[in-house]
């Protein structure tokens, strides 16, 4: 049988076992027939966020069976890295070199079932670290904040520093406010304390008493005898 024979016959074979959903030939002319085949990863279960779907493509080379086909995979490009894609397609690879000389479409699309049952682990498990770093994340900011700021004497100094200086501002402040509000308040003996002014002027007028001259022709006889009175009793 002719390599033609053989690959269009596969070609009826394979689309009387995959539905018109599943299969799709894209070209039947010899040399040139290709193919693709859908899979799903959940056939059976409740849809999940989890699922998806991968199209294997398959062309036929001029002395198919005797060479294998070309196999790619298409519709996982955001779930799965190029490196874990391509380690799909050497196994699938490594099947068709197996069962190289007969037809081996069929085999290769088991291979494909298997290595997507392997592609949902490693999903999983790439969404199963994804939470591990988040939580391990979430933890190291905890324990940051109860660990707080590692202090160094260039730190320490810098901050107390600061610290008395704003100490100081407040102080001077509260003081500032503490006697703008009692100087409407101030008793006669507050002032008096409070300004030393008022106390040396006092001084000054007590000393300057005992040194006033009266001049005695501003006053006629009787006011300075009666002066003359007051300084005799004084004197007694």
């Amino acid at each position: 049988m002719s390599h033609q024979e053989q690959q269009e016959q596969e070609i009826e074979a394979l689309e009387a076992i995959y539905s018109e959903e599943e299969i799709h030939v894209a070209c039947r002319d010899y040399p040139d027939i290709e193919l693709s085949i859908e899979l799903k990863s959940n056939q059976y279960d409740d849809p999940t966020d989890d699922d998806f779907d991968v199209s294997l493509g398959i062309e036929f080379p001029e002395k198919y069976p005797d060479e294998i086909p070309k196999i790619t995979l298409s519709g996982i490009e955001d779930a799965f890295t190029e490196e874990r894609i391509a380690e799909s397609i050497q196994k699938l690879q490594s099947v068709a070199e197996e069962n190289l000389g007969m037809v081996m479409v069929f085999a290769i699309v088991s291979a494909l079932q298997d290595e997507i049952g392997e592609l949902v682990e490693v999903k999983k498990k790439a969404k199963e670290e994804i939470k591990e770093i988040e939580k391990e994340k979430k933890e190291a900011e905890s324990r940051k904040k109860f660990e707080g700021t590692v202090v160094t004497p260039e730190s320490f100094r810098a901050w107390k520093e600061k610290f008395d200086a704003e100490r100081k501002a407040e102080i001077d402040l509260a003081e500032k406010e503490r006697l703008a509000n009692l100087a409407g308040r101030l008793t006669g003996r507050q002032l008096f304390l409070r300004d030393a002014t008022l106390n040396l002027s006092d001084v000054t007028l007590i000393g300057a008493q005992d040194e006033v001259e009266i001049d005695e022709s501003l006053f006629d006889n009787e006011e300075l005898e009666g002066l003359d009175m007051d300084s005799e009793e004084d004197d007694e």
